[in-house]
């Protein structure tokens, strides 16, 4: 993925990652978020085949920041 990180976090974006109580993953994003979250889906589609083809999404420095609370998430591309 060869797109800037600013691109994939930019100041302001918010996202949230969590478990229902029926077990479902649910993401909840502001606008800036959900736009940053479609942009890591989309260079990921264009890097299917590529070495380390995934994103990680945690409440850890270094990482895309979600929100306190969040569960840790991996997107992953490949061919299926």
């Amino acid at each position: 993925m060869s797109q800037q990180a600013s691109e994939f976090r930019p100041d302001g974006a918010r996202l949230k990652v969590t478990i229902t109580e029926k077990g479902e993953v649910e993401i909840v994003g502001n606008c800036l978020g959900l736009k940053a979250l479609s942009r890591i889906c989309a260079a990921l589609s264009e890097s299917i085949g590529e070495s380390g083809n995934h994103y990680h999404l945690m409440d850890v420095e270094g990482f895309w920041g979600t929100e306190p609370g969040s569960i840790s998430l991996t997107i992953c591309g490949e061919e299926m």
